[in-house]
């Protein structure tokens, strides 16, 4: 009998295991894979195992199936994030159909597999385009349009001719057709370009002759490049930079053609200057060879010497490669320099240093590496072959090539999440740098936070992720408001270490956890720098108190002199996550009333509470107001949930300061008498917005200045008239009465400036009164 259980629990695990295929493992693909290494992995794939090529194997439409299945699900953001997380539980049912053969062959993703055309999705089309350092030029394509076929040659070969000028790109509309909707494509092909720091609907349609010279001299007049004309009185200034010189005087026989010079200009942007030289004089003074051989690379040593090389050729892509062989390349580390270099910097001794971890050849980095010097001067540059270094690589969770890392002040270690782009390498060494508060974690670094109870906030997330993408610009910046000794940032990577992640229950990415001994709080609010830094400060200064059951009796034997505002809620839930931020800045604004007490109830990790209290849904919004004592009397928002409203709600349970007057009141009280406390009124309409907005402001400064001044309002809609006798002419107006007829307009609507304002105002009258009575 037992024999038979076991044989049949290892059955069913076989079963399960061969159901729940690794779907990047059918792809041969790395966990982190972008999108465009998942279409190109599955489009080799499709053309060798489709059934029409493999009809001698009963088993090749099950085997393409699962392939076609786990292209269907990675490609997509959001199924690829259910599957990281949950496995193929959700997708076992699901029916997959594939297309022919030749579909794969012939019209599945025309430029998927071509190293210099960059295939966009709607995922991906925003980030990329819309870029302040470069241009684009992007072909909307059909795979069945028989004239983006025809046209696919000569992409091609513009994107060679272009490549280092312009990103060239395209877009399958078959697979992204809501994108090409979005941007009202409706012909294939439709070449749209995007000049640097475009808008996404700032596209401009070509409509030129679709020929590789036409389209180049579209975008070569489209670009804006630097070339400086250089005369014999400039040279003595400028012969003591770097430049590269096209010397091309009137006896020169073969200086290259200006466009080529743009292209060139264009590529060598950000490494050298490029400058044109006409006067014959000036060009035999740098090179005498210059009839002959007019392109120049004048270097500059570290003395300030220069060095004049002849640069042969005039193909722009040969010149470029001679320039780039003849500048130093990074220097290489090894395992010992790596942690000699991090000893430095956590005693504060070296800059920080941007390496670049890699396989092969690096001759596929040698743009980037060249220019990055100019770029980020302050930062040290290096690289460290994996090959050769495999023990630090494999310590450092290195699994794909070129990964580009930082070491900061102080030691910290971060990888760079983005493209392996120039400018993103750039700006992610610029940005990481500065925050030395930031670091990757490895799951080993996890548990010693743990044990160690420090307080950590910490981003668990996917690098090919677009929301992550954008979150970690945000989460640098906020890192830096905090010092280390008070909180400290990281970040763990969940294609790497899938079973941590899987062990601390992360459900989604991003999801960013503030750790701070055994108080745990996941972030609710908006994943940008401000409201990182606000939900932080919330938590570790609190101004809302967290009820549990141990402590939930402070309510329960509440006081009469106190009133209560509760919030119940369940972490997962949509809508308090949205109302977390603005009921923490619904407290904040009430801080100042000692009698008003604001709290909340986790209701998954209180769920007896929760249901002992009767709670059915989240967010449950309660009051407990003045004059009650525990939990005897309650009241349930059900307003808008936003800072505002619930501000207003809460306050209209306080006896006002604020009274209300009508015209006849008003002329009797403060236009027809002398008053011993001067009137601060307010002159609104229940219409307006603005006023709705202000009341509680309001009602705050009458109570801040209750004894010094004499609060009120009216209603201009219900006395109009009168109103406009007191040439009010907006809403809300708020005036201070000093006198019958001497009276001062405050403009603003915040509770704190209005009380500064009004107290300046009464010094200066008391003054003046003073002066007036000697």
């Amino acid at each position: 009998m037992n024999l038979l259980v076991v044989f049949l629990l290892i059955y069913s695990f076989a079963i399960h295991e061969a159901s729940s295929e690794d779907y990047y493992k059918l792809l041969n693909l790395p966990r982190d894979a972008t999108v465009q290494e998942i279409r190109k992995s599955f489009k080799i794939l499709a053309v060798k195992l489709h059934p029409d090529k493999n009809k001698d194997d009963a088993e090749a439409e099950q085997k393409f199936i699962k392939i076609a299945k786990a292209y269907e699900v990675l490609k997509d953001p959001m199924t690829r994030k259910e599957y990281d997380l949950h496995g193929d539980s959700e997708f076992k049912h699901k029916k997959q159909s594939y297309h022919s053969y030749s579909y794969y062959k012939d019209h599945f993703g025309i430029y998927d597999d071509d190293p210099l055309i960059v295939t966009l999705s709607q995922n991906d089309y925003e980030l990329n385009v819309l870029d302040v350092n470069q241009a684009w030029f992007v072909n909307f394509y059909s795979p069945h349009c028989h004239h983006c076929h025809e046209m696919a040659p000569t992409w091609r070969k513009l994107a060679l001719e272009l490549e280092g000028v312009v990103r060239v790109a395209a877009v399958n509309c078959e697979e992204d057709y809501p994108l090409c909707y979005q941007l009202s494509i409706e012909a294939y092909p439709t070449l749209l370009f995007y000049e640097k720091e475009a808008h996404l609907y700032e596209g401009e349609k070509y409509r030129g002759s679709k020929t590789v010279q036409a389209m180049q001299e579209f975008i070569l007049a489209k670009i804006q490049v630097k070339i400086h004309k250089i005369s014999l009185p400039d040279w003595d200034a400028m012969k003591l930079q770097q430049w590269l010189l096209f010397l091309c005087g009137s006896e020169s026989l073969s200086c290259p053609e200006e466009n080529n010079i743009k292209k060139i200009a264009a590529t060598m942007e950000g490494l050298l200057p490029v400058g044109h030289v006409k006067d014959d004089k000036l060009c035999q003074e740098i090179s005498d060879t210059y009839k002959n051989q007019p392109i120049i690379f004048w270097q500059i040593d570290s003395n300030k010497i220069p060095k004049v090389h002849v640069i042969d050729g005039s193909d722009s892509k040969e010149i470029v490669d001679q320039i780039l062989n003849i500048l130093p390349n990074p220097p290489l580390l090894d395992e010992n320099k790596f942690h000699d270099i991090r000893t430095k910097l956590r005693l504060g001794f070296d800059k920080p240093w941007l390496i670049c971890f890699y396989l092969g050849a690096a001759t596929d980095l040698k743009l980037e590496l060249k220019r990055l010097p100019t770029m980020i001067p302050n930062i040290n540059i290096g690289l460290i072959h994996c090959g050769k270094s495999s023990g630090l690589c494999s310590a450092l969770h290195i699994v794909r090539y070129p990964t580009w890392c930082i070491i900061k002040r102080g030691g910290a270690f971060e990888v760079h999440q983005g493209r392996d782009v120039l400018h993103e390498v750039a700006t992610f060494a610029r940005d990481s740098s500065k925050s030395t508060n930031l670091q990757a974690l490895s799951p080993a670094d996890f548990n010693n936070i743990k044990n160690e109870g420090s307080a950590w906030y910490i981003d668990w997330y996917a690098p090919w992720c677009p929301p992550c993408k954008r979150l970690t610009p945000e989460l640098r910046k906020a890192s830096q408001h905090f010092e280390p000794e008070i909180l400290q940032f990281g970040t763990i990577d969940c294609t790497l270490h899938r079973d941590l992640c899987a062990r601390e229950s992360i459900k989604s990415y991003p999801t960013m956890m503030l750790y701070n001994g055994s108080n745990v709080q996941r972030f609710l609010g908006t994943p940008n720098e401000a409201g990182i830094v606000d939900f932080i400060k919330d938590i570790l200064n609190p101004v809302v108190l967290n009820l549990d059951e141990n402590n939930f009796n402070l309510l329960a034997r509440k006081p009469k002199n106190e009133l209560w505002v509760v919030d119940f809620y369940a972490p997962w839930c949509g809508p308090c996550q949205h109302l977390a931020p603005q009921y923490r800045a619904f407290a904040k604004s009430v801080a100042e009333f000692s009698n008003i007490i604001v709290a909340q109830v986790d209701c998954v990790a209180n769920g007896a509470l929760c249901d002992y209290q009767n709670i059915r849904g989240y967010p449950t919004i309660r009051l407990y107001p003045l004059d009650s004592q525990g939990l005897s009397s309650m009241a349930i928002f059900n307003g808008q949930r936003d800072a505002i409203s619930l501000k207003r709600w809460v306050l209209s349970f306080l006896p006002s300061k604020v009274e209300t007057l009508t015209e006849t009141q008003f002329k009797d009280e403060i236009l027809t008498k002398k008053f011993h406390l001067p009137w601060l009124i307010d002159f609104y309409a229940p219409w307006c917005g603005h006023c709705v907005h202000f009341e509680p402001e309001f009602r705050i400064v009458a109570q801040k200045l209750d004894g010094i001044i004499r609060s009120a309002k009216i209603d201009c809609e219900a006395h109009r008239i009168f109103c406009g006798y007191q040439r009010v002419t907006g809403y809300p107006t708020v005036r201070l009465y000093l006198g019958p007829n001497e009276y001062v307009n405050i403009d603003s609507q915040n509770a704190n400036e209005l009380v500064r304002r009004i107290n300046v105002i009464l010094a200066e009258w008391k003054n003046r009164s003073k002066h007036d009575e000697l």
